[in-house]
């Protein structure tokens, strides 16, 4: 049977990620080795992010350079960071991208803000759909509750990024103009 890795776990998250970019795991080892001088083998590293050997453990320090190898990539760049948000998940904690990224508006327009708002309107809808579906039997399953973990993780997100959009646009003086009125 193949193992499950759960986006929600922070190795999971690593685990998925990687085996999402271009070469996947081989690849990140090859370009460790050329690029950063750390040599690694696919396997070696496939047991790092299992877990289930006390041996083997991923060091932060790799995490890092897994995180900068995903952020190259177009494929992984939104995945690069969800094994932090899925650590922070674990200890009640939640994070949040600071800057927008590379060539993405900066999110400071009365516009966005309506946008962002909406999409949290839809995720409250996606989160009541598996709250029902999960309840429906009257009992959460692991899966169940992974999937409303993720969800609820990921809106908490979102009301994070509407807060520090909120923030941005008070600090310019914001205002909608002509143009989004009649857009």
């Amino acid at each position: 049977m193949t193992k499950r890795y759960a986006d929600t776990h922070w190795r999971g998250a690593i685990y998925n990620a990687l085996r999402a970019a271009p070469d996947g795991i081989a690849g990140f080892c090859a370009w460790a080795a050329e690029i950063r001088g750390r040599r690694m083998a696919p396997k070696t590293l496939y047991k790092k992010l299992d877990g289930s050997d006390p041996g083997e453990r991923l060091a932060v320090d790799d995490a890092e350079l897994i995180t900068e190898y995903l952020r190259m990539h177009v494929a992984t760049r939104d995945r690069a960071c969800d094994w932090l948000d899925a650590l922070n998940a674990r200890f009640d904690r939640a994070s949040i991208e600071l800057d927008a990224p590379a060539g993405a508006p900066s999110g400071s327009s009365l516009s966005s803000i309506m946008e962002k708002g909406l999409t949290l309107n839809q995720h409250g809808g996606v989160l009541s759909g598996l709250l029902a579906s999960a309840l429906r039997d009257r009992r959460v399953s692991r899966r169940e509750a992974e999937e409303i973990n993720g969800q609820v993780h990921a809106e908490i997100r979102d009301l994070l990024r509407l807060a520090r959009k909120v923030e941005r646009a008070a600090e310019l003086g914001c205002s909608i103009s002509d143009d989004e009125v009649n857009a």
